[in-house]
């Protein structure tokens, strides 16, 4: 008798454990949906030299939600040699000149109406025909 209690209160207590928290999810169900609720990264980011110290970037966006608003690019010559590129428009490329002859690191962010950064989408690139 004592074996059939212990089994009828653990399976209660299994019952309302899992049928309590069922109601929680609707708190962040938001969340849970395929909406993100941030600025999208950019997706595949290649870059072409038209002429030597010139660098043409291109990437593709997947914003659904159209969060992205603008881009910021980061050109690292070195650790503490860092340029800013402020792009105010949704755009897929963008052309950098006056580089020197040399690898450069760049970061590409997408931000969204509230100034919100995406992660960063890093690669290392020459501005020399031929050598992308």
């Amino acid at each position: 008798m004592k074996k059939i209690i212990c089994f009828l209160t653990i399976a209660f207590i299994a019952v309302v454990a899992t049928t309590s928290c069922k109601d929680m999810d609707d708190n962040y169900r938001e969340y849970l949906e395929d909406v993100p609720t941030y600025s999208p990264p950019v997706r595949n980011l290649t870059a072409v030299s038209p002429e030597a110290g010139t660098l043409t970037l291109s990437w593709t966006i997947d914003d659904k939600s159209q969060r992205a608003k603008s881009i910021r690019i980061l050109v690292k010559k070195t650790a503490t040699d860092i340029q800013t590129f402020e792009i105010p428009e949704l755009v897929m490329q963008y052309t950098i000149s006056g580089l020197d002859l040399q690898a450069y690191d760049f970061d590409v962010y997408t931000i969204d109406g509230f100034g919100n950064l995406s992660i960063p989408i890093s690669k290392t690139f020459t501005p020399i025909p031929g050598r992308e």
